[in-house]
């Protein structure tokens, strides 16, 4: 944990080395061209980029902000792309408003919500904006605090929104307008016959307009949802008050004009039943995740697993006194994040031969049960990973020369970023051949296609040739697969370093002490 911190505080400076001279701001800043024209657009001067840029750290949690103040250098000017990888850090939408007023365009069965807020202040702090919350068909609006925090705290009642911000932020005396949009888990919603490409072109082309600098944190529409910011100037022939107000109104006609647009809102022999109170629907839900529990129980070879069998644990695995399991888990990043549903060897088929090249595929459903045979048993169909309308299969593709492992760490608009695992170890020159496939679902606006495969390398020390019994126990192939079970470390001891688990807890007598024969017998079975 301590090297990751140190390569992000690392990174975190180099980007603020960059974007920041005071004696250059005071240059750049004034005279900016921010009033939104016909006319051809000003660009932005890097100093300008630069100032810009710091106002996306009033999205950073303060207290993570304070504990990096001791190693940033703000000597020097360079690029923002900082926030495109580390966007983690960044939190675009408020998670606490103090109400000003609220105004409120229900359609008629109260099924869209598309309301606009003034406050007063932002996530406990003093601070003027307004944001717009929409959503379609979702129903969790109940209060997750006392009903008094509630009545003044509209987001404590409205979590499930897409929340649209405007609020102007102070960087260094100079107003600055931050623009930023993120959903909630469930699929954006952006308006009548809004796709979140619409709106996401929408949102670049509004920032360009105020001449300001846009920043994605997510990945595009890739999973129908957006995480966006824009930073613009205020134009300097409006004052404060006037220039929020403006948005106020904006954001008031978009609703209204939604709320007219949605049926049944003048239809008045419209009866609308909620799916969700009727009990056959709850049964079925219920036996489907009955189903699906039952399902990710039995598969073996699932996606935590692989990840597990390169190297997991680190040395300070151990049980404390209370006989309780502790460890403190490596750093994921050092070799990537689980991604995707599934992965697989591309089979020697006809049907594969079209996908034999290292790239990036849509994948029609037709073949999913081609390439992942176990995905497609999934209980409730291959239409469940695809929840979240409309989604696509994609499978990533990947030619080694050499056995290895893989993972998939991200996707931005660079490329797709993936960790090449290797041998450790004295070992002999492999030139084998294999093809490797990743299966994802996303949108179909997922401009991913053309996007370069970056790779590193990570040496795992399970997979060592110079302990043969290690390269027995690693499966770098074959099909493994994504399920919704989270496990614990306990089980994945139990599952690859019996031995170890036995040690860690003082042997057999101990263990049966602590737990029970029976468990025992469940993991090491008979003498």
């Amino acid at each position: 944990m301590k090297n990751i911190c140190k390569a992000i505080l690392a990174s975190v400076t180099a980007f603020l080395a960059a974007c920041y001279n005071d004696a250059s701001v005071d240059q750049g800043v004034s005279g900016a061209t921010t009033e939104p024209s016909t006319s051809p657009i000003a660009k932005l001067t890097d100093e300008q980029k630069a100032f810009l840029a710091r106002s996306f750290f009033t999205l950073v949690d303060s207290t993570k902000v304070d504990s990096l103040k001791a190693v940033l250098d703000f000597d020097s000017i360079g690029n923002y792309g900082y926030f495109l990888h580390y966007h983690d850090y960044f939190n675009t939408t408020p998670y606490k408003v103090k109400n000003d007023q609220i105004f409120s365009y229900p359609s008629k069965d109260d099924r869209k919500v598309c309301d606009v807020v003034t406050y007063t202040q932002l996530d406990g702090k003093d601070q003027k904006g307004v944001l717009q919350a929409r959503s379609y068909d979702i129903h969790d609006h109940d209060c997750r605090y006392s009903e008094e925090e509630c009545a003044d705290d509209y987001l404590a009642n409205h979590r499930n929104e897409t929340i649209i911000n405007t609020k102007i932020v102070d960087v260094d005396g100079v107003p600055v307008v931050l623009n930023t949009v993120e959903n909630s888990l469930y699929a954006g919603f952006y308006g009548y016959g809004v796709s979140c490409l619409d709106y996401l072109n929408q949102f670049k082309y509004s920032c360009s307009a105020l001449n300001g600098l846009f920043v994605d944190f997510r990945d595009g529409c890739s999973d129908n949802t957006l995480n966006v910011a824009c930073a613009s100037f205020v134009p300097e022939e409006k004052s404060l008050d006037d220039f929020l107000n403006s948005y106020i109104e904006k954001y008031k006609n978009q609703c209204l004009d939604d709320s007219i647009k949605y049926a049944p809102f003048d239809d008045e022999n419209y009866v609308y039943v909620d799916p969700y109170s009727d009990s056959l629907y709850k049964d079925s839900v219920r036996t489907v995740s009955i189903l699906r529990r039952e399902w990710g129980d039995s598969i073996k070879h699932i996606m935590e697993a692989y990840r597990w069998q390169f190297t997991i644990i680190d040395s300070t695995i151990g049980v404390d006194e209370s006989d309780h399991f502790v460890y403190e888990e490596r750093e994921y990043r050092e070799i990537g994040r689980d991604w995707g549903l599934a992965y697989n060897t591309l089979p020697d088929t006809k049907i594969a031969d079209d996908y034999r090249k290292e790239g990036v595929y849509v994948l029609p459903d037709s073949l999913v049960e081609a390439f992942f045979p176990t995905v497609a048993t999934y209980p409730g169909g291959l239409e469940s990973f695809k929840w979240n309308p409309p989604k696509i299969f994609y499978i990533i593709v990947i030619k080694d020369v050499g056995a290895k492992g893989h993972l998939v760490s991200k996707t931005d608009e660079s490329g797709i970023y993936v960790t090449d695992i290797v041998k450790s170890g004295n070992c002999p020159e492999d030139t084998s051949v294999h093809y490797f496939t990743i299966l994802t679902v996303a949108s179909p606006y997922w401009d991913v296609l053309d996007r370069p495969i970056v790779k590193k390398t990570y040496v795992s020390d399970k997979w060592n040739c110079d302990k043969p019994e290690s390269l027995e126990r690693i499966e770098p192939y074959g099909e493994w697969t994504y399920t919704l079970r989270s496990r614990h470390y306990e089980e994945w001891f139990e599952t690859f370093e019996k031995d170890r688990l036995l040690e860690l807890y003082g042997g057999k007598e101990r263990y049966i002490e602590i737990y029970d024969e029976e468990q025992y017998i469940s993991i090491y079975g008979e003498d």
